[in-house]
Formats: C-alpha cells, structure tokens, sequence
C-alpha cells in the first residue's frame, strides 16, 4: 500500500502518565512523515467508535494540547471490544475516517486489548502496533514511560511530608510516618524511590542512619510480626512505604504499632503531576525517534515494541501479544531488576 493510502489513528490507552501528552504529540508529529494522515484519540479505547474524540493532528492540535494540564487526550478503563456492537462500530467508524492502522501506547489492560482483537482487526485490514508502554507502574518485558515522573513526584512528596512527621515528637518519642505508594500489585515505584534514598544518603534532612525504614511491597512476603517487632522496639524516626496492592494496610500498622502513626496517600498523585524535566523531554524524544523508524519500515504491521531498559537506548522489535503473554490478567508475575530487587529485601 503507498503512503498515499495509509492513514493513523493514535490512541493512549493506559493510566494517565505525565509524559503521555508529550508523546503523544512527538510520535504523531513523526508519524505523520509515514502516513498520509494522522489521528490522534481522546479517551483510548472509546474512540475507536465515538467519532467526536477522533481529533485530526495538526499543528493548532498540538499547540492547543500542549496549553492544556496533564494528559489532554485522555484515557477510558474497562472497554472491551470483544463486545461484537462496539467492534461492529468500531469498524464502521474507522472505515469512515479511512483508518488502517491504530497505533496503541498504554499498559498491561492495553496490551492485551490488543492482541485479543487485532486478528478480528485485520480481517478488516486493519493493523495494530504497540510501539511504547505508557503506565506509571511499570510493566514486565520492558521499560515504561511515565515511572521515572511517578517516582520524582513519590520522593518529593515523601521528602515534604517527612520534614514534618519525622520532627514531631509525642510523649517523649519520634512517631512513625507511613507513606502508601501507587504501583497496583507492582514495587517499582517504591524500589526505585528507595534507590533514589540510598544513593542520596538522606530523607529530607535526616542522614539514613537516623531514621528506621521499612518497606512493605506487594509482590513479596514479610515477616509482619517482626516488622512490627522491630518497629515498636526503635526510638529511631521510622519511615514506612507501603505498596499498593499489599496484603498489609495502613489500618493495621495505626493498630498495631504502638507510636504516633501518620499516613499519608501518595496515589493518583503520582500519574500527571507536573514534573516533566528537559531531561525527561530529551529522553522520551529520542526513545519516540526510535520506535518511529521501526514503524516507517513496516507500517502495516502487527507488532509490540520494547526499550529493555533505562540503561540501554535500543529498541527492540516483538510480536503483537509480548506484553500480553508476560502481563497475564490473573498470576502476573511483577519483577524487578536484580539490584532493586536486593535493595528492596534490604528493607523488608
């Protein structure tokens, strides 16, 4: 098919992520140089077949996106196109507009949207790429965009809130600072602030060796006898980053511990937050740049693509079900490097 023929549609389709605009506007201003027309979705899967979030990419598009706070186009959970109406107006609605190939960035639910319907897809002629996950708490088979924000905004928070409950005294002794950390049934935020703590050497203004901390992540078992054991045995400042997704809640380290506990919920706050960096532009830049050249060899294509990792700039071409083979609905295996991985049992 020549270029004179191929038109896009570009959707995100994972939880909302602050560099997802950026990217969004950076791979459909590099795709148009691909196809003859480019599409830009709000609100994932949903545009597929609501023609009023089919917005064509232009130049006023992205000016106008890039005015706007955090992730303009959007994201919309729990569509399943495997519902044979929204397929059927899924096709109608794309055949309208042209459309023969969509090109998805979001998470784990997106990457197994994908390779659940792209077959169907085809028979319409009408192929799918995942290029780049996009979802804050990571993903198995690769990097992802938006973790690296999630974790500045997560030590930041920390940081701030630490300066204060760290310095309270009550009846004579320092309380205990629990932070509960977004990552649904993932560590990765929370390996990764922990790194940050570790090489800094500091918690705000506390030198490490003054502080107790304690980390409580999802994807491994604790000793929670003991973790409260020890807690309730230190005089020491004590930090607790408590995972989301784990068995243990912050109703029962108030409960338990027998110190002043303050909690606070980092959560959605981690997702479009403001910290996007030169740095993080000049990073996401060259990673959408590289993804682009696979797609202007094959843009009629079926097929996943995979940054391993932050310390390697390549990308890596994959099949179209990659992510959703590695990222399962049910028993999802969530890893870690081996160096977070130690550090993180360091603190359990």
């Amino acid at each position: 098919m020549s270029k004179t023929n191929m038109i896009v549609l570009l959707i995100f389709g994972g939880g909302l992520a602050e560099p997802a605009k950026h990217i969004i506007l950076r791979t459909a201003e590099r795709l148009s140089k691909i196809y003859k027309k480019v599409y830009i979705g709000r609100y994932s899967f949903e545009s597929l077949y609501t023609p009023e979030f089919i917005l064509e990419y232009t130049e006023q598009l992205a000016n106008e996106a890039k005015e706007k706070r955090g992730s303009f186009f959007g994201t919309c959970r729990g569509i399943d196109l495997s519902d044979p109406i929204r397929f059927n107006r899924a096709i109608y609605c794309l055949k309208q507009y042209g459309i023969n190939t969509i090109v998805v960035q979001g998470g784990d639910g997106s990457s197994r949207q994908v390779a659940e319907t792209y077959e169907k897809f085809n028979e319409h002629g009408i192929n799918i790429i995942f290029p780049i996950p996009m979802t804050i708490d990571g993903i198995e088979g690769g990097e992802s965009a938006g973790t690296r924000e999630a974790v500045r905004l997560s030590v930041r928070d920390i940081e701030d809130m630490a300066s204060t409950s760290l310095n309270t005294r009550d009846i004579e002794a320092f309380g205990v600072f629990v932070a509960r950390l977004q990552g649904r049934n993932r560590d990765d935020i929370m390996a990764k602030a922990l790194l940050y703590f570790d090489i800094k050497g500091r918690i705000a203004d506390f030198s490490l060796s003054d502080v107790l901390i304690k980390a409580i992540p999802a994807n491994y078992s604790i000793n929670y006898e003991a973790l409260i054991k020890d807690v309730n045995a230190s005089y020491k400042r004590t930090l607790i980053l408590l995972s989301e997704g784990s068995s243990i809640t912050m109703q029962d380290l108030q409960r338990d511990i027998k110190r002043k506990v303050r909690t606070f919920e980092i959560g959605h706050r981690s997702q479009s937050n403001g910290l996007m960096t030169k740095e993080d532009e000049i990073y996401y830049d060259k990673w959408v740049d590289k993804i682009c050249e696979f797609i202007r060899d094959d843009p009629l294509g079926n097929y996943s693509l995979a940054k391993l990792s932050d310390l390697d700039d390549g990308v890596y071409k994959r099949t179209i079900d990659y992510y959703a083979v590695l990222n399962p609905r049910e028993n999802q295996k969530a890893t870690l490097p081996s160096k977070l991985e130690a550090l993180l049992q360091e603190y359990m």
